[in-house]
């Protein structure tokens, strides 16, 4: 399993976790380029390389062919 998680410093300076997201390995193995990135995987694990509006693909300098990010 990998944890994903925003660290950040309450009012007393202690330093606390939210938006707390695991993924399993095995399902960021399944995916074509093996990206780290928490909202790049679904509820179900699967990831979103077949997702045209996942937009970040393209800032990140994939571009959209055959129905995949590549």
């Amino acid at each position: 399993m990998t944890r994903f998680s925003t660290l950040e410093l309450d009012a007393n300076g202690k330093l606390v976790e939210s938006n707390v997201r695991i993924i399993k390995q095995s399902d960021m193995m399944k995916c074509p380029h093996f990206i780290l990135v928490a909202n790049h995987y679904r509820a179900d694990g699967s990831c979103r390389c077949n997702d045209r509006t996942h937009t970040e693909m393209r800032k990140w300098g994939y571009r959209w062919k055959n129905g995949a990010w590549r």
